[in-house]
């Protein structure tokens, strides 16, 4: 039985996030769901556990879109034909990140389905 370790919820997500690692250049990688604590996505590049990583977020709202800056790391990642599949960890949350990635995840509750 695959027991989720995970304290948030999770939300299953479609959007290309940018990502910086080792202070350099963003990539972007593909978000497959997204939490208050993290996120999981996709990419062609390999990412190192524990890696530092700076995550630019897309953020949907009343008033258009805005981008919230986080960082985190990565907490697991593993390759699968030749894609590399990870979990970034936030680690440091501006309050007003924080609030704007509840306010998301809150509005994706109302009318969107929960990730398995």
């Amino acid at each position: 039985m695959n027991e989720d370790r995970r304290v948030e919820k999770r939300f299953s997500i479609k959007q290309f996030i940018d990502l910086s690692a080792k202070g350099e250049e963003f990539i972007h990688v593909r978000g497959l769901d997204l939490s208050l604590g993290g996120l999981s996505c996709e990419t062609t590049s390999p990412l190192d556990p524990m890696m530092q990583v700076f995550v630019l977020l897309s953020i949907p709202g009343d008033s258009g879109e805005r981008i919230v800056e986080v960082e985190g790391y990565v907490a697991h990642s593993r390759m699968e034909k030749g894609v590399c599949i990870a979990g970034i960890s936030f680690i440091d949350r501006t309050p007003d990140a924080r609030t704007a990635i509840e306010s998301y995840l809150f509005a994706a509750g109302t009318d969107r389905t929960e990730a398995d």
